[in-house]
């Protein structure tokens, strides 16, 4: 009878334990697929909004102005960010991860369908515009919660030892979804004549993210509730008010967040958005040696994000975290020296691809599953998606607005200097920040993590 009884129970156990591995794998492709579509609607937005946009939706207006309008409604996306992250990230620690992140998936994927289906301002005046920004909202409330909420997903299902790869998941999704987001915008514009590409062909790449969203969609609408959202539910232990909660017992987590999340969105932005109009202007590349650039700078970070993950796992986040930032500080100033001595395109490719890629990615790799470690899973939506993404909007902001007029400098010291300013200040933010374990060890109360 005994032995029968231990039979079932280790048939139970195998069971049980097998179902988790399926969900953690489940978890992690579904994580990885929504911050692709984010990413991919983000790039080709972005390239849509130079090339396309001012003559499509802005024809009204002069050039100039018609540029600058559709390059604006690329920035509202940003603005809303830390507005949506703040409302959804708390309904996420309310009612659950699973339902706000197939909201998510579904604004921001329905939002680049109808991109793809708006009529210009030929067809019908001021209402395209308008309709245009409207849509581009969508996509930044929907983008607000998708990282974060991708993040603690991938972390709460995934076993202990392998926290640090799983939650570097999104993050390598996100670089993949840029390349593929830029790459289909330019392989759709080499096919096609420059008057069919405007008039009709740039829609296809808007309309082929429907194929993302349905398969997203059928990963996240089967895979269940988070064990440790579970647990909380079951406890009674969720927050009414998880955005007031984060903000009393964790300001120190909370504000080491949105430091860190300036200096990687800065160091990031500073690659692959900033260094594309530095290669135009001060080392006159052409626009394939730029797009190149641009796309070996993704690639090579997305292929070592999950590297630098999984060495947390061994390693620990913080060192690692540290040493992306110190690396970057350090970069900084051989780069630009490389760049100002010998600025061919091959030297424009290999500083895009280090500094994106081992800079960036070591710093990106572990962040998913450090960040959600600094939090208690009662409020960690609601930290990640307050800290996080006004950190990047602070830090998206930061770099063009600096480095643009620096880089008119005789000297391109000064960008050098910032680049490393920015490191520095997600390195301190790393240094003196404690997750909830270390917190623990070090006898301190977990409600109020030293930064």
């Amino acid at each position: 009878m005994t032995e029968t009884r231990t039979e079932v129970t280790e048939t139970l156990t195998d069971s049980s334990r097998a179902r988790s591995t399926a969900d953690s794998r489940r978890a992690s492709r579904a994580a990885f697929v929504g911050t692709l579509l984010e990413y991919y609607d983000f790039s080709l937005y972005a390239s849509a909004a130079s090339v396309v946009f001012a003559s499509v939706f802005f024809s009204g207006s002069s050039p100039f102005l018609g540029t600058l309008q559709a390059v604006g409604t690329f920035a509202v996306g940003f603005l809303v960010r830390p507005i949506g992250g703040v409302v959804l990230g708390s309904l996420g620690d309310r009612i659950g991860r699973k339902r706000i992140l197939v909201l998510t998936l579904v604004l921001m994927g329905a939002a680049t369908m109808l991109v793809g289906v708006l009529p210009g301002y030929a067809q019908i005046g001021w209402l395209a515009p308008v309709l245009l920004v409207c849509l581009r909202i969508l996509q930044g409330i929907g983008a607000s919660a998708e990282y974060g909420g991708a993040t603690l997903v991938a972390v709460e299902f995934a076993p202990e030892r392998k926290r640090g790869l799983l939650g570097s998941l999104p993050g390598m999704g996100s670089a993949l979804g840029g390349v593929l987001g830029t790459s289909a915008l330019l392989l759709v514009s080499t096919l096609l004549s420059k008057e069919d590409f405007l008039d009709w062909g740039w829609r296809i790449p808007f309309l082929l993210s429907g194929l993302i969203l349905a398969y997203g969609l059928w990963l996240r609408r089967s895979l269940p509730e988070t064990p440790e959202f579970r647990r909380i539910e079951n406890a009674d232990d969720t927050a009414r008010t998880p955005v007031r909660d984060v903000i009393r017992q964790q300001p120190r987590a909370l504000l080491a967040v949105m430091v860190m999340a300036i200096g990687m969105t800065g160091i990031g932005y500073f690659f692959i958005v900033f260094m594309g109009t530095f290669g135009a202007n001060q080392l006159g590349l052409g626009k394939t040696d730029i797009l190149i650039g641009l796309i070996l700078a993704q690639v090579a970070n997305a292929l070592l994000i999950p590297l630098f993950g999984g060495l947390s796992d061994r390693m620990g986040r913080r060192p690692v975290i540290i040493f992306g930032f110190v690396y970057s500080a350090v970069f900084a100033w051989p780069a630009f020296w490389l760049l100002s001595n010998h600025g061919s395109a091959t030297v424009f490719w290999l500083v895009l691809a280090l500094g994106n890629g081992i800079g960036v990615a070591s710093i990106f790799g572990p962040m998913g599953a450090y960040v959600t470690e600094l939090f208690e899973t009662r409020h960690a939506y609601s930290g990640l998606g307050l800290g996080r993404e006004t950190g990047n909007a602070l830090g998206a902001a930061i770099v063009p607005v600096v480095a643009v007029p620096l880089a008119f400098h005789d000297t391109t010291a000064w960008l050098s200097l910032l680049l490393c300013g920015i490191a520095i200040l997600g390195l301190v933010a790393a240094a003196l920040s404690r997750t909830r374990s270390e917190s623990l060890e070090a006898g301190g109360d977990v409600e109020t993590l030293p930064v």
